[in-house]
């Protein structure tokens, strides 16, 4: 099952939380991407500490590179295979 750190609240690191997640279907303009590196940036220590308020819970990593697994029925500029990065 995949897994994502998400954040209940936010904090120092100790409020980081390794958790299973659903990755359901692409909507029609998101294509679904397996990820094959993630990486953190500073702004996902800005969301976990609150100096950028975000929407709780959230999960954290901002960048990330993959294999786009599905497309939505709108995406046009993406195929399935595709190598992307974010």
């Amino acid at each position: 099952m995949p897994k994502s750190i998400i954040i209940h609240e936010q904090g120092g690191p100790q409020v980081l939380k390794m958790e299973n997640v659903t990755v359901g279907s692409p909507g029609p303009e998101e294509i679904k991407v397996k990820n094959s590196a993630i990486g953190l940036n500073f702004i996902d220590t800005y969301h976990r500490s609150g100096l950028y308020k975000i929407k709780l819970p959230s999960s954290l990593g901002m960048e990330g590179a993959g294999i786009v697994q599905e497309i939505g029925s709108k995406v046009k500029e993406f195929a399935k295979g595709d190598r992307v990065a974010y």
